[in-house]
């Protein structure tokens, strides 16, 4: 999966770039038989600056609104 961005201001004080994404595209190998993106294919990355750690993205942590719901009753 690659995000093509255009970058639209850049901080140089504060090192804080901000973009806006132009363009998705993805290989077909990582989507599943109904044509969205199955993450266990994508096997997804994620940057944690604290330990400059890359780190792997996957496993389920729950279910959006449904979790979120019960723990506001």
């Amino acid at each position: 999966m690659t995000l093509e961005c255009r970058m639209l201001s850049y901080d140089e004080d504060s090192e804080i770039l901000i973009g806006e994404i132009v363009d998705i595209s993805i290989d077909d190998s990582v989507l599943a038989e109904d044509g969205k993106v199955d993450i266990t294919k994508l096997s997804p990355i994620s940057y944690d600056p604290v330990r400059a750690l890359y780190m792997k993205l996957g496993n389920v942590a729950g279910h959006a609104f449904r979790d979120g719901k019960a723990l506001s009753e």
